[in-house]
């Protein structure tokens, strides 16, 4: 006796310790075993499985237990040959949950139970396949083995899973499937008909052990009744997608079937699981595009694989010939080579067959693919180490650096490359798209560059390489899980142990896959900031070389970038020779504006001029005017004439009569006028000039060298006169001038003597 919890507890009875496949079979004290039993009875024993036939009651009392101790004694009668039968007795309040929850201690692959009852239990939460049996009203003495199932369908997932859980019944039971095609619609439906019967039994792998049959009929139900009843045992009918169990259930079609027939009716509906759901709607909506492989192709296919995964002499062999070619390749930055070694590495078939041991639940396939993967990757490394030696001293190649920056894009590739390798293996003639699968995938030159990244001592990019290798393989081998799926490989439904193997793996594989995509999604986040800080740091670099230094940017390379720190080499054309101060000017501008848009903290650079001549056929070039020497005569100071005295004269002495005679006066001569000489005009000598040539002009600086202080800027074509003062300074020939009344010191390189 166990315990669950307290919604539900075995009285009496236990469930078997060995993991098999187990139905569950829900017992009535007031009906007889019916078909359910029946049933249940012969797929435990056509799955090498197990029986559990239970009576749930609400309580324990005397009168509950002794009912359920008389319906434990007609199961033990009927099964007296029969070893795969275990009788339970289970108190649970809530009938509902305690079916729950022993279906899933149990770890029960099919429920079944009878639906003819005046109150319906809600099964739909039942962690697994439910079948639902209506019309079945037999006693143990009426009952007889199932001889013949009648499977109506039109091509569903829960018709397709009927017949997976009916298969392993035959050649001893008698399965048909059966197509009704309505009168009125004429021959066209008759061949729609075949179709969905053969593409729903290629789907579950039948092959000839399930027959078909088509009929014609007025109605459906009609058609089904009418078939019913030429001497079928059982007929089972899939639950519709479209609506819950108790819809289909009481819904037209079955519900009418039921009240028409004298033949049982069994209602099947797929395990309600989410993720089952999901992949079971995907698997049978894609064998319309991808059919499945019947069972000599299937098991050709297995071969292959399982013999190309070993890991044998020629694998190392080849793994180790293609570590080499690839550590090379990477070297000498080839990608030829590394492709070459693309091709020679065997690395892509264990992968395979690990999505195939997943997919199979086989542990021992499984670890001999891990293993061949294990040693192989070790091998790859250790030769792409040894290869490093000839790296030591010199920075890693493009080659290399590629393949240690994985991104999202790098994990979409690998998931196609498992579905294009999964999908050649298991197709012989589709084998001659394996090499181009070999070069998609690329799994060998990522180990190889991780030896080589871990001998030089770059753990950083080593931890790329190995990033890249982890995501090809979790994708592959994920991808090729699915693809084999979709062609139909899995465990037989008696292999329980292998089918929860192959669940355990499918959840590892999908947290595997999702914490790759993780990683990778930060990565891809980090080098979309840095590409787009580089891209910035390109278009400020360009535009400051146009508007400083007045050149064209033709090439920039980004020596480092790291931490802040940015050291640049720039390469740029111009027409004129650029100063040391422009270079420095330029290295500030760009630092400025990097440094506000939080893209830098500090800069170095070092620039290249290549000076060029600028010329268009179309436009011939101008004459450059030459200045000449003018003579232009200064005027000196202007004659002044001085007044001459003039020469006044004197009045005639008259004779006047006096009494007493008295002395005339003597007139005194005048002084003769002076002509003053006016001083003769003579040429003043015209001081030196020059024109300023630079064409964004030049800094007037109070004293020589570039760490003078700049009193302005003397614009382009400016004339100056030029002082006694030169002197040679920094590397520059530096001349003092005047300029509009002001002195000061200018860079001689840019001054054009006329």
């Amino acid at each position: 006796m166990c315990q669950n919890n307290f919604k539900m507890r075995i009285i009496e009875g236990e469930i078997p310790a060995q993991k098999a496949w187990r139905a569950l079979a829900l017992l009535s004290p007031d009906r007889g075993l019916g078909k359910a039993w029946q049933l249940g009875l012969a797929l435990a024993h056509a799955n090498s499985g197990q029986l559990l036939a239970a009576v749930i009651t609400p309580t324990a009392d005397e009168d509950a237990l002794a009912r359920a101790r008389q319906m434990a004694e007609r199961v033990k009668i009927a099964s007296q040959s029969h070893s795969e039968a275990t009788l339970l007795i289970v108190e649970s309040a809530q009938y509902d949950q305690g079916v729950i929850d022993l279906a899933r201690q149990a770890a029960v692959d099919l429920v079944l139970t009878v639906a003819d009852d005046l109150i319906w239990h809600d099964l739909s939460r039942v962690p697994c396949a439910l079948g639902a049996m209506r019309g079945s009203f037999e006693t143990e003495e009426s009952v007889g083995e199932l001889k013949r199932i009648l499977v109506p369908t039109s091509g569903g997932p829960n018709t397709a899973h009927a017949f997976n859980f009916l298969l392993p019944l035959t050649p001893g039971v008698e399965v048909t499937a059966l197509y009704v095609a309505r009168q009125a619609r004429g021959a066209h439906e008759s061949a729609l008909g075949r179709a969905r019967m053969r593409q729903t039994l290629n789907f579950v792998g039948a092959e000839n052990r399930i027959q078909t049959k088509l009929v014609h009929g007025r109605t459906i139900t009609e058609a089904i009744v009418r078939e019913a009843g030429q001497g079928y045992d059982l007929v089972v009918i899939g639950a519709s997608r479209e609506s819950s169990l108790d819809k289909v259930l009481f819904g037209d079609i079955p519900a009418a079937v039921v009240r028409q027939s004298k033949t049982p009716i069994m209602i099947v509906r797929e395990p309600e699981s989410r993720l089952g759901h999901l992949a079971g709607r995907a698997a049978w909506r894609l064998q319309n595009f991808v059919p499945r492989l019947n069972l000599n192709a299937r098991t050709q296919a297995y071969v292959r694989i399982r013999r190309s995964a070993r890991p044998t002499a020629d694998f190392f062999i080849l793994i180790g010939l293609a570590a080499l070619i690839a550590a090379l390749g990477l070297i000498v930055n080839s990608p030829a080579v590394v492709i070459g070694a693309m091709l020679v590495a065997p690395l892509m078939s264990p992968i395979v067959g690990i999505g195939m041991a997943m997919v199979l639940g086989d542990v021992r396939f499984l670890r001999l693919s891990l293993g061949a993967v294990a040693r192989g990757l070790a091998l790859a490394v250790f030769l792409g180490g040894l290869a490093g030696l000839l790296q030591l001293g010199r920075p890693l190649t493009p080659e290399i650096l590629a393949r240690t920056q994985p991104t999202l894009i790098d994990l979409a590739i690998a998931l196609f490359s498992g579905m294009a390798g999964a999908y050649a293996l298991s197709h012989s003639d589709a084998a001659g798209a394996l090499p181009g699968v070999a070069i998609a995938a690329a799994l060998v030159p990522p180990l190889a560059g991780m030896g080589i990244a871990l001998t030089t001592g770059d753990f950083r990019s080593s931890f790329g390489a190995l990033l890249l290798f982890t995501t090809n393989f979790v994708a592959i081998s994920s991808a090729a899980a699915l693809v084999f799926l979709v062609l139909g490989f899995r465990p037989s439904p008696a292999q329980k142990d292998r089918r929860q193997v192959r669940a355990r793996t499918a959840r590892m594989a999908v947290v595997l896959v999702a914490l790759v995509a993780a990683l990778l999604g930060f990565t891809t986040y980090n080098l979309a900031q840095d590409s787009r800080q580089r891209a910035r740091i390109y278009e400020v670099t360009e535009a400051q070389v146009t508007a400083v230094a007045g050149a064209e940017l033709a090439d920039l390379e980004i020596v480092s970038f790291a931490d802040g720190r940015l050291q640049l080499e720039i390469t740029a054309r111009s027409t004129r020779p650029i100063p040391y101060n422009r270079v420095a000017d330029l290295q500030e501008s760009i630092g400025i504006q990097l440094a506000a848009e939080g893209v830098i903290q500090d800069i170095a650079l070092t620039m290249t001029v290549i000076e060029v001549t600028e010329l268009d056929p179309l436009l011939p070039p101008t004459p450059t005017p030459t200045f000449t020497s003018t003579f232009t005569p200064t005027p000196g100071p202007t004659p002044t004439n001085t007044p001459t005295p003039t020469h006044t004269p004197s009045p005639t002495p008259t004779n006047t009569p006096t009494v007493i005679p008295t002395d005339t006066p003597t007139p005194i001569p005048t002084d003769t006028p002076t002509v003053i000489p006016t001083d003769t005009p003579t040429p003043t000598p015209t001081p030196p000039a020059a024109v300023v040539a630079y064409p964004f002009g030049l800094n007037l600086r109070a004293e020589p060298g570039v760490s003078g202080e700049i009193l302005g800027v003397v614009p382009v074509e400016t004339v100056v006169v030029l002082l006694d003062g030169s002197v040679e300074l920094d590397g520059f020939l530096w001349q003092e001038i005047l300029v509009d009344g002001q002195s000061g010191w200018v860079s001689a390189a840019f001054l054009a003597r006329p």
